[in-house]
């Protein structure tokens, strides 16, 4: 019987699993679920490109009330690449998701690949990376619209040629490579370049763990290669914050939010972990895993020191990122992203310890481990499965969209295409969010939130070109609003708690 290759193995394993985990089902679906309002920021960044100016060094938002919507942000590399696909294939948001699925799937293959290097057994090696990759967090964002979960796709790239060169695999390409890949992470979010940083350190102390087999020679070549990735991470975040500063558009995060004392970074923390432990894996796991992880690296990590000290120097990275970000982690599930590379490593190395290294099994830890081996990868693809589940599932907790007229939008978007004629601008009102409606509605303007007051508003509505006023509230804008603005709007379209009004 002619056996499967183990490359066709992985994909085949992989399609089973996307199936299986929910990915494949939200893949036609709009911006919806946690951090909607952040998912339609990205989303509508590629619709401007495609519909309004494909220049990619000014990235817009739908709201356009400052600088025609002109936003200082990450490196715009994706959005720009789905614009120019819907400019072939029209504007769909499966090609965005679709596009992030891919991307992630190559960093998944990756660190598959980074396993290979390590282990002989390919059951094993499947076990190691789809149980680490199943975590709710990593598989809702996989087939999504922000950029972390592709970072940490280009830090895996990135990490495989790095490990290539350590091992002497044609050297001088493979460290270019790690460039490439370590650049695109960082330009796609800075805080992911702490994983160059740890490559840099990694072959910097090598040189002080005496008698170990593998030599690292590290050349002034090399060091340029592993610096290289800071030149355009810091070329386009200081753009991209002289873009924000010139535009006065605030709409992406370019600065560091710590906590203001030790007493809210413990508070911070505890809560961050509490909002979010069931997301990162099964109820308990991730805790335990730091902990189990942190002790062994302390005590053990010479036994198995290339992945040891990669994880060590990665936890190290993603601890700083905690301290400076403290505020971030504890309303945005998908900073965590940040952190797999190094449950990766770590597991990686845990791995290596008690099951790859020994042949019998003895004592209560390594007989634990080498039975958790087994056992947490399905554990973990039951609870992923569970919990992508329930972020689709409407009126669940971990659904949560930006506001309830959101999903009426989404259902009503064909009508509403053609009762607002194409390029008019509109009036949205209530949003919270800078650019979910708009977005969901495909058109430019602005919007108000409900703490907006008439005076504001009135303001904000003069000063716009909008010529239709969409309302999800009628009750408090007539009440609050209407008797200061005087629209004297003729309704065009009712449906639910939409009203579409014509402006005079």
């Amino acid at each position: 019987m002619r056996r499967i290759k183990p490359i066709y193995g992985f994909w085949l394993i992989w399609i089973v699993l996307s199936t299986y985990l929910g990915i494949f089902r939200a893949l036609p679906k709009s911006p919806e679920s946690v951090h909607q309002g952040a998912q339609c920021d990205r989303a509508c960044v590629a619709w401007n490109y495609y519909h309004e100016d494909m220049n990619f060094f000014l990235p817009r938002v739908s709201e356009d009330r400052q600088s025609e919507g002109i936003t200082g942000m990450e490196f715009p590399v994706i959005p720009y690449t789905v614009a120019l696909l819907y400019k072939v294939f029209g504007p769909h948001d499966f090609i965005y998701r679709f596009l992030m699925y891919l991307l992630v799937s190559i960093g998944v293959f990756h660190a598959w690949k980074i396993t290979g290097l390590f282990m002989q057994q390919n059951l094993h090696r499947l076990l190691l990376v789809f149980g680490w990759y199943c975590s709710p967090i990593l598989v809702f964002y996989t087939p999504n619209f922000l950029a972390d979960a592709g970072a940490m796709s280009f830090v895996m790239v990135a990490w495989y040629h790095l490990l290539q060169r350590i091992y002497g695999i044609e050297p001088a390409r493979n460290l270019r490579r790690f460039a490439l890949w370590m650049s695109l992470a960082g330009l796609l979010k800075i805080s992911f370049l702490i994983y160059g940083i740890a490559a840099f350190l990694l072959l910097f102390l090598w040189r002080f763990f005496k008698n170990q087999p593998l030599q690292i020679v590290f050349s002034r070549r090399d060091f340029f290669w592993m610096t290289s990735p800071f030149i355009p991470v810091v070329a386009w975040y200081g753009y991209s914050g002289w873009l924000t500063r010139k535009t006065s558009n605030m709409h992406f995060l370019q600065s560091m939010n710590p906590a203001a004392s030790f007493a809210e970074f413990f508070q911070n923390t505890q809560n961050a972990l509490n909002n979010w432990d069931e997301s990162l894996y099964r109820h308990g796991f991730f805790g335990y895993f730091l902990i189990v992880l942190c002790v062994v690296l302390i005590f053990r990590m010479r036994e198995s020191l290339l992945p040891g000290l990669a994880a060590a120097l990665m936890l190290l990275g993603f601890g700083t990122i905690w301290i400076l970000f403290n505020k971030q982690f504890l309303y945005h599930d998908y900073y965590f992203i940040l952190i797999y590379p190094a449950v990766f490593f770590g597991w990686l190395f845990l791995q290596q310890l008690f099951q790859e290294q020994r042949t019998v099994l003895m004592g209560c830890l390594p007989v634990v481990m080498g039975i958790a081996f087994w056992v947490i990868p399905f554990i973990n693809a039951g609870h992923s499965s569970h919990m992508m589940n329930r972020r689709y599932a409407t009126g669940d907790y971990y659904h949560q969209n930006a506001f309830a007229a959101a999903e009426e939008l989404v259902e009503q978007a064909d009508t509403l295409v053609k009762v607002i004629p194409a390029g008019a601008r509109v009036f949205y009102a209530f949003d919270n969010t800078p650019n979910t409606a708009l977005y969901l509605l495909k058109k430019r303007g602005v919007r108000i939130s409900t703490d907006f007051g008439p005076e504001i508003t009135a303001d904000i509505m003069a000063k716009s070109r909008a010529k239709y006023l969409v309302l999800n509230d009628t009750a408090l804008w007539f009440s609050r609003y209407e008797p200061l603005l005087k629209t004297r709007a003729r309704a065009v379209y009712h449906q639910k708690n939409t009203h579409v009004y014509r402006l005079p």
